[in-house]
């Protein structure tokens, strides 16, 4: 069965190719000739993004409730470009999945938020470069892709599987492994590399997220995946996660009082960026 998934993968582009906006975005963004009212004009060429970054420029995620921004110039200049390209993303990657109806949307884009949101906290803990941070962002927002190209290209027997692994006691990789020889992590880097423009340290991320905690992991996505499992933000696919939740101080070698910190932060970025969902 693995070798007919990556034949399929390699060959079958099924979900939606990037968005077109993201692209022309990140190209704008690296042109060091490139100015806010370049970044503008593109972005108001889709007026449902335009009105959620404005709605989101003056949310209390980003700090509004002081001077309103009353235009979109005014609230790119308050979100700053990389904010501006990692809400884009945020926005613009769930309609990769709008044909799928097996799984909760809402639940599974908000685990997908969460992590990218607590990746790119662990990054700066961890005190990596800029890029690692902004990389950790998109790995965190893309790390369970795999699922939905499983949706995607095997829809009978993946819904079939699912199906079967709501009580079991093992994890949802691990099962994927035993019946398709392939898990989600793998699938949706392989993807990803194949289809979309997708720099190689954000799929790396991917590709290891479900790699084993060990003692001073930096492995960001991988730890921020756990640790919102056990947080009972999940993505809603497949077996629930065990009990005992590990002890990430000592694997972060940090106190429990900074962890509580992290912990914190990601909440209250979930709670107030929840607009993002929102139709």
């Amino acid at each position: 069965m693995r070798d007919k998934i990556l034949e399929a993968v390699n060959t079958q582009q099924n979900l939606p190719p990037l968005p077109d906006i993201l692209i022309k975005l990140e190209q704008i963004i690296d042109d060091p000739d490139s100015c806010i009212a370049d970044i503008s004009d593109l972005i108001k060429t889709e007026p449902v993004l335009s009105g959620r970054l404005m709605k989101l420029a003056n949310s209390v995620f980003i700090g509004g409730g002081r001077d309103k921004a009353e235009d979109l110039d005014n609230a790119l200049g308050r979100l700053g470009l990389k904010m501006v390209l990692d809400l884009a993303y945020t926005l613009e990657i769930p309609k990769v999945s709008s044909r799928t109806k097996a799984i909760n949307q809402v639940s599974f884009w908000k685990h997908s938020f969460a992590s990218a949101v607590c990746s790119k906290s662990l990054s700066e803990f961890f005190e990596q470069s800029d890029e690692s941070r902004e990389n950790a962002y998109l790995a965190g927002l893309m790390h369970d892709i795999g699922i939905l190209v499983f949706l995607n290209f095997f829809p009978k027997e993946y819904s079939e599987f699912l199906a079967k692994t709501n009580d079991a006691d093992q994890s949802l990789e691990v099962l994927e492994v035993e019946s398709f020889g392939i898990d989600h992590a793998e699938v949706g880097a392989k993807y990803i590399e194949k289809w979309w423009p997708i720099a190689p340290g954000v799929i790396s991320l991917v590709h290891e997220h479900h790699r084993p905690l060990k003692q001073g992991s930096q492995e960001v996505v991988a730890l921020s995946n756990v640790l919102l499992n056990h947080q009972k933000v999940s993505n809603g696919v497949g077996p629930k996660c065990s009990e005992e939740e590990p002890d990430f101080s000592q694997i972060l070698g940090i106190s429990e009082e900074r962890m509580n910190v992290i912990k914190e932060e990601v909440e209250n970025s979930l709670e107030q960026v929840s607009s993002i969902f929102e139709k």
